[in-house]
């Protein structure tokens, strides 16, 4: 059971008739046009295409575990952002609160970041609810 097969390049040659007017097909190697050996093609089989694949990956996996490590931003914390903590009121909308500690034309971006901080998955709050909001 072998994942690579090796054959041999033949071409048919008629032989010469034996009795009768038969003639006898023989195979024989066929033979390299120049002094140079020619080189044998090597044919993989399904399971040896998957076998390469398969160690292909193996290899590739390998080089690229130990690497992963350098991917990380920095290896360190980094420092945290100054928040103060606001409580809801009622009728509040984390527009209008972005729009307290935000610069002019940047309450977009600060509603953004009050839902990183506070990990929300939308723009809706309720009274009450306590939220960090960033130092303006």
């Amino acid at each position: 059971m072998s994942a690579i097969s090796i054959a041999p390049h033949t071409m048919p040659r008629r032989a010469e008739s034996r009795g009768r007017g038969r003639a006898v097909h023989a195979v024989t190697p066929a033979r390299p046009t120049s002094t140079a050996a020619a080189p044998s093609r090597v044919r993989l089989t399904r399971r040896g295409r998957a076998l390469v694949t398969l160690a292909f990956l193996a290899v590739l996996l390998t080089g690229m575990v130990p690497l992963g490590g350098w991917a990380t931003a920095t290896l360190t914390g980094g420092s945290p952002e100054p928040v103060q903590v606001v409580e809801v009121q009622a009728g509040d909308t984390l527009y209008e609160i972005a729009a307290d500690v935000a610069a002019p034309g940047q309450v977009r971006e600060m509603v953004y970041r009050i839902q990183e901080l506070n990990s929300l998955p939308g723009a809706q709050i309720s009274e009450g609810q306590r939220l960090a909001v960033p130092r303006g």
